[in-house]
């Protein structure tokens, strides 16, 4: 008799202990410190820069938004060509004012001295650069921008040297896209996710004007909303479906415009560490600018509006989890 009165006794005490538990585990994940513990979790994983693949990267310091002829293509011969004849023509321009400012001075001096002008009739000639030793400084001139742009990152204009504003050694500003939604319309356009990102880089453009790169499949609304904020992004990657096609193909878009070692990476702070670990797969250094997600966390007590980062964070630490033991399974080779 009193072992079958002990035994529901057992079962009850059982099911609460459970329902406890059960209660605990919600309000822990409804609570901020859920996320912030996976957070400091994936942040521990290393991110190494892989070196092989770094020196596809070596760029020059300078990320053209245009698009830009393929380096030793015809059409990229030419350009130089063009470059090079319109550098001749500015410096033979020079050269004929500095020629006519000469003369123009010696008129002046006989003018000034008639006496002297049947003395030195002969032997006056203006001390000026023959056209074989022009074309021979615009060699000079050429060899030495091409070295100080292979040694320094400095850009060579004529007779004017311009040194790229550049406070961390950045190439270019990369902005992941986040997701697409419609708007009252029905028309696509980004979502929450996305929009923050893209304001998160208009700030850091404002704090280091560098090329914006924009990549996945959002690129050209991302683009679109960019420009009706007067930010221009010409940069675009927009073949890419998952983060590890991400980083590859922006990876390579960035190889074909002269590389670019280290960029500042723009996206949530769930996905940074996955992201940057992916980007240095690929051989790029990332610098980390965080963009806030549509919902902020509570100081300390639990609210439903934890729950996104309690979700995002569960789903990176699984996406991480897989791809540091089995790889990216999911990811396409070239765009």
């Amino acid at each position: 008799m009193t072992a079958a009165v002990s035994w529901p006794k057992r079962t009850i005490k059982r099911l609460a202990a459970l329902a406890l538990l059960v209660v605990a585990v919600v309000l822990f994940v409804m609570s901020p410190f859920y996320a912030r513990v996976i957070l400091w979790g994936l942040n521990k994983i290393p991110v190494t820069v892989n070196q092989v693949a770094a020196a596809s990267q070596k760029g020059n310091g300078r990320i053209e938004e245009t698009e830009q002829p393929e380096p030793g293509s015809p059409e990229w011969q030419q350009q130089q060509q063009r470059i090079a004849d319109e550098q001749a023509q500015q410096l033979l321009k020079e050269f004929d004012q500095q020629e006519a400012a000469q003369l123009d001075q010696s008129g002046n001096d006989k003018s000034s001295n008639p006496d002297s002008v049947s003395a030195h009739k002969e032997n006056e000639k203006p001390d000026v650069p023959s056209l074989v030793e022009t074309l021979a400084k615009l060699q000079d001139d050429y060899q030495l921008q091409k070295q100080l742009q292979k040694d320094t990152g400095i850009k060579m204009s004529g007779q004017n040297v311009q040194k790229k504003l550049n406070k961390n050694q950045a190439h270019v500003i990369v902005v992941l896209g986040g997701g697409l939604g419609r708007d009252a319309a029905h028309h696509i356009v980004v979502n929450a996710y996305t929009r923050l990102r893209l304001e998160k880089a208009i700030q850091q453009k404002q704090h280091n004007p560098l090329p914006i790169l924009l990549s996945g499949v959002e690129a050209p609304y991302m683009q679109k909303w960019l420009k009706g904020h007067q930010v221009d992004a010409g940069l675009l990657e927009k073949r890419s479906m998952n983060t590890c096609e991400n980083t590859r193909f922006s990876a390579l878009l960035l190889q074909k415009k002269g590389g670019a070692p280290r960029v500042e990476l723009v996206t949530d702070a769930y996905h940074m560490p996955r992201a940057r670990r992916l980007f240095a797969m690929n051989g790029i250094d990332t610098i980390p600018v965080v963009a806030p997600l549509p919902n902020p966390q509570t100081q300390w007590k639990p609210s439903k509006t934890n729950l996104m980062h309690s979700r995002r964070a569960t789903y990176e630490a699984i996406a991480s989890i897989r791809d540091l033991w089995f790889g990216e399974t999911n990811c396409r080779e070239v765009p």
